[in-house]
């Protein structure tokens, strides 16, 4: 039931298309293409021709749902946006007892690979004119809503700030090793083995002792 409860709707798949398969393609579509190539190969990826030969079609399919590269990457980064931060709070605010939707967001926090992946290329790129406001705006809504959880949950604002920060701060260290160089994470190869080790982490580090680190 958690799990239903807690899984993102996942981003648009967009695998090798052949032109016989589908005549077509949707603007989602596009955007799938793009959030994979983000993934896999970081910001340079997300360009027309390299995701029109992967998803079997011409630029003109590209031109008819989108203006420009810059469209396709407003559009992908606002659905990723939607779907991992604001659909994720919408449904862990369903949650009535604040410290099961603390445990909750707990398990929530690594998301996909995918997702974590996304969101390293996109703090590595806050620069970008594109990406730097939605990293603001993605951070501003998980850490307010985190504060939020931790002090319903009984802690005073002071120390709810403290502890948010150091999960953060934890968590993003840990994602950005874990794409730069992961053998060095001592961690599982599971996002359950990523939780783990941060609430280790935080708890050694902040000397508070919560539910389940963050």
């Amino acid at each position: 039931m958690r799990d239903s409860i807690l899984a993102p709707d996942p981003a648009p798949r967009a695998g090798r298309i052949r032109p016989r398969e589908r005549k077509t393609l949707t603007r989602t579509d596009w955007i799938g293409a793009a959030l994979d190539a983000l993934a896999r190969d970081g910001l340079r990826a997300v360009a027309v021709e390299p995701l029109a030969e992967r998803l079997g079609a011409t630029k003109g399919s590209f031109y008819w749902h989108f203006r420009d590269r810059k469209a396709l990457l407003e559009a992908a980064v606002a659905h990723w946006e939607r779907t991992s931060t604001d659909e994720l709070i919408a449904r862990l605010e369903g949650i009535a007892d604040p410290r099961q939707r603390h445990d909750a967001a707990i398990a929530a926090m690594a998301g996909s690979e995918q997702d974590a992946q996304i969101f390293m290329v996109l703090l590595w790129n806050a620069d970008h004119p594109v990406i730097g406001p939605a990293v603001n705006r993605i951070l501003s809504k998980r850490m307010t809503f985190s504060l939020r959880v931790r002090v319903q949950c009984g802690e005073d604002e002071k120390q709810a700030r403290t502890s948010m920060m150091y999960a953060y701060s934890v968590l993003l260290g840990l994602q950005l090793l874990r794409r730069v160089t992961p053998r060095l994470v001592p961690e599982g190869d599971t996002p359950q083995g990523l939780r783990d080790y941060v609430a280790a982490l935080i708890r050694q580090a902040a000397g508070i002792e919560l539910s389940a680190a963050l």
